[in-house]
């Protein structure tokens, strides 16, 4: 599989769930009138959870699993007026490292994603499968 490829499977992948444990960023200020991002991502984890239908001995494993997916601190947007002002070979050089560190990330969530899986019941399984927000928000 080509990196591209892979790529474009594992945002799929954590996109489609829409699953972030976003409570940090909530209270961050990057809510707007609606909640804003975060705002929604926390409704929609709650209706997960809801879906789900969790049993007590899951709910460890949900929140070790929301914990895990939660965005790190550190994953700063880039500067994009800073990465044009650099010659084209360091800012493709400086481009090729922040993919490198998404796709890290991307498959630390996936990790968590198969241990959360992992605990889930067949029916639990299948919702969880049903739950595609990037089919909603992009066609």
């Amino acid at each position: 599989m080509t990196k591209l490829r892979k790529f474009i499977v594992i945002g799929l992948a954590a996109t489609g769930l829409g699953i972030a444990s976003v409570s940090a960023f909530a209270n961050r200020g990057h809510c707007g009138h609606d909640g804003g991002f975060y705002g929604r991502m926390e409704k929609y984890q709650a209706r997960l959870h809801d879906k789900l239908k969790l049993t007590a001995a899951q709910e460890a494993a949900w929140k070790t699993f929301t914990e895990k997916m939660q965005p790190p601190a550190s994953a700063a947007r880039p500067d994009w007026s800073a990465l044009s002002a650099l010659p084209a070979p360091e800012r493709m050089e400086k481009m090729v490292t922040m993919m490198k560190e998404r796709e890290t990330r991307m498959e630390g969530r996936l990790a968590a994603l198969k241990e959360f899986y992992a605990v889930l019941t067949p029916q639990q399984q299948k919702v969880l499968d049903a739950q595609q927000v990037w089919r909603q928000r992009h066609g």
